[in-house]
């Protein structure tokens, strides 16, 4: 749980909506976190049923980085471009 939700932060996979609103997109599907209540609330199954998951810990531990944005801006960047070499080189 905790290396996917590296992955997710260091593959630029978690955008900020909001200070309490947060997009994750995963391998195979995207869920949204919410921060409700004085907690972090996620959309998915595993959520659901155990109370924790990878999107949550991405999105906790992204909140407690002090360059937050600069650091998801970059991330997300980065996978942009990634995104866009592929696509040209089809």
């Amino acid at each position: 749980m905790i290396n996917k939700a590296a992955w997710l932060l260091s593959e630029g996979r978690v955008v900020k909506i909001s200070p309490y609103l947060y997009y994750v997109i995963g391998k195979n599907s995207k869920h949204l976190v919410r921060y409700e209540n004085g907690k972090f609330i996620c959309t998915c199954k595993g959520f659901q049923e155990k109370g924790v998951c990878s999107h949550v810990i991405a999105v906790v531990t992204l909140s407690e980085l002090k360059d937050a944005d600069a650091f998801l801006d970059e991330r997300i960047r980065e996978r942009i471009s990634r995104e866009l070499r592929q696509l040209y080189r089809k």
